[in-house]
């Protein structure tokens, strides 16, 4: 994530925050019959061995200062299973800003996640992770776009459930997740006496999966029996260390909750999967115009199941799709 230590870009921070969504992208979760896609706003609540290269995003974000700034964002996140319950992974990326034009890398963001409850026959998880955003490993201080000159620990909690076990057909094919994080950085203030805030960030998705319909409910067309779609939100609060709220705000995501919702579609391969989602803003602070996510996510678990795609300790991963 690109944040802003100077109060004249720090304006940037709470929508940068939301374009490239709550933490690293990560794997594709199955429970029981249930197939939970790598949504693009929140982390889905399991661990798996998967690689996403590319994720893209899309945003016209707010400067502060009543302008808006359009920003195009590429990233990749590697997760690796450790135990069938337990993975690491870590990612990064770049972020394109078009006016005026600047490039910066993000830091290194690296996580521990490990699944708490999961309950095959009734299709529910639960995970909780550590993520750490590494100080000093993004663009300079110096460059157009720095990257914070310090960490970030954000503690976070997944849940999942799939209505396979609901008692009406037309109930069975939807899921919901859900991704509740509070992010602390190691330095609330900064060397010119500007804040960084501490923030709750919660998002949700609505899922209807036409693959699991499809598989043991009653046959869709081939074009759309691998199809999951899904509307997604994510929104952050900001918490402590906001300090007092100006007369005529100035810094977009520093004191107001900002947030994107919108609809996403998921295709998934057996090997692979790729998603997109429309980013709608909730309000002026979060952005302007609608926006864009993308991502194409290689499933290294079917890919290389007996190699990279294993635990390096205990059971295998399998699918049923």
């Amino acid at each position: 994530m690109f944040s802003k230590t100077l109060p004249g870009l720090a304006g940037a921070l709470g929508a940068s925050a939301l374009l490239f969504g709550a933490g690293p992208l990560a794997a594709h979760t199955i429970v029981g019959d249930r197939v939970f896609p790598a949504t693009l706003t929140i982390d889905d609540p399991g661990v798996n061995d998967e690689l996403a290269l590319p994720s893209f995003s899309y945003l016209s974000t707010p400067n502060g200062d009543g302008t808006y700034n359009k920003q195009t964002g590429l990233q990749w996140e590697y997760a690796k299973t450790i135990t069938a319950d337990l993975g690491l992974s870590i990612g990064n990326g770049v972020t394109f800003q078009h006016n005026p034009q600047a490039t910066g890398w993000s830091n290194l963001e690296t996580q521990l996640k490990y699944v708490l409850y999961q309950n095959p026959k009734q299709e529910l998880i639960f995970a909780t992770a550590i993520n750490i955003e590494i100080g000093h490993t993004g663009s300079s201080p110096s460059s157009a776009l720095p990257a914070d000159p310090f960490s970030t620990i954000t503690g976070k909690l997944y849940a999942g459930k799939g209505f396979g076990d609901a008692p009406v057909d037309w109930l069975r094919p939807f899921a919901i997740t859900g991704e509740v994080d509070f992010s602390s950085p190691t330095v609330n203030i900064n060397s010119d006496g500007s804040l960084n805030p501490t923030h709750l960030t919660w998002g949700g998705s609505l899922q209807y999966s036409l693959l699991y319909q499809n598989s043991y409910i009653s046959e869709v067309p081939d074009v759309f029996k691998r199809l999951i779609p899904s509307f997604e939100a994510i929104l952050t609060t900001p918490v402590s260390w906001t300090g007092p709220s100006p007369a005529t705000p100035t810094i977009p995501g520093v004191h107001e909750t900002t947030g994107v919702v919108g609809p996403s579609l998921y295709y998934i391969g057996q090997y692979f999967e790729i998603g997109v989602m429309a980013q709608i803003p909730v309000n002026s602070d979060s952005g302007k115009h609608l926006g864009a996510l993308a991502v194409l996510d290689f499933f290294l678990d079917d890919i290389a199941p007996d190699s990279i795609g294993k635990p390096l300790f205990g059971a295998t991963h399998t699918s049923r799709y």
